[in-house]
């Protein structure tokens, strides 16, 4: 199905409306699965509207990095069909994956040191996969929560005689980051951006958040400047929306 115009997108919303009728600081319907990949060691299916992602949670065993050789290791995949990302601007994919990356590891939501059994030499190392199955825009959000519920929901694994073995205690989470994309389309402010929207717009910021008061990671994208004071705005909104998300963890 073709999508909306950019400038009919932008008309709408200078308007005050939507292409779908929602507010502008509205989410479309979420949902929430877990225990969705058998084979994982925890997984999860998110929706928001009709982005769908899949998050499987996998280990291997590692030798620690040079620099941190009393840790595990952390490593986020993005697995996708080339059609997911045709019309967006090039290497998307890989910014996406590292802002994801950085909403978990800077959140120190998970305690590398206890993925480790002997330093510079035997550790594991956690596989967070995320499948898009389908993409119509916010997939950030959508990622990011999706990652964290896998999480919530993945066993701790142990190293016993060279193989890894899962107990039955669950991961150790110390917080769990909640990220929320605000964007700016003209004058306004909006969340949730379908593929149409995301097309129009001027620019988006990322914001990850531990708690009401603490953020771990920020990212801008798109070209679009920001004015003096819009970021103090933007962070507001989010940390009113990361609320609104953090109930389905």
């Amino acid at each position: 199905m073709e999508l909306p115009s950019p400038d009919l997108v932008k008309d709408l919303i200078f308007g005050g409306s939507r292409v779908d009728s929602r507010n502008f600081l509205e989410y479309r319907k979420i949902k929430c699965e877990v225990g969705v990949i058998q084979k994982a060691e925890g997984s999860s299916y998110v929706s928001i509207g009709d982005t769908k992602v899949i998050v499987g949670i996998k280990f291997d065993l590692m030798e620690p990095y040079a620099d941190t050789p009393d840790e595990g290791g952390l490593v986020v995949t993005l697995n996708y069909v080339p059609i997911i990302f045709q019309d967006s601007n090039q290497n998307i994919d890989i910014e996406y994956s590292r802002v994801l990356d950085r909403s978990i590891r800077e959140s120190e939501m998970i305690n590398l040191n206890e993925f480790c059994k002997v330093p510079g030499k035997e550790a594991i190392q956690i596989y967070i996969d995320c499948y898009i199955i389908n993409n119509d825009g916010n997939l950030l959000d959508a990622m990011n929560l999706a990652a964290v519920k896998a999480l919530s929901n993945t066993y701790m694994p142990k190293i016993e005689n060279g193989e890894i073995k899962i107990t039955n205690k669950k991961i150790n989470l110390r917080t769990l980051p909640v990220l929320v994309t605000v964007s700016k389309i003209g004058n306004n402010f909006l969340v949730d951006l379908n593929r149409a929207e995301e097309k129009a717009v001027d620019y988006s910021v990322a914001v990850s958040y531990v708690d009401d008061n603490k953020i771990c990671a920020i990212q801008k994208m798109g070209i679009g400047g920001i004015k003096f004071g819009e970021l103090e705005k933007i962070i507001e909104i989010g940390r009113e929306k990361q609320k609104e998300l953090r109930k389905y963890l």
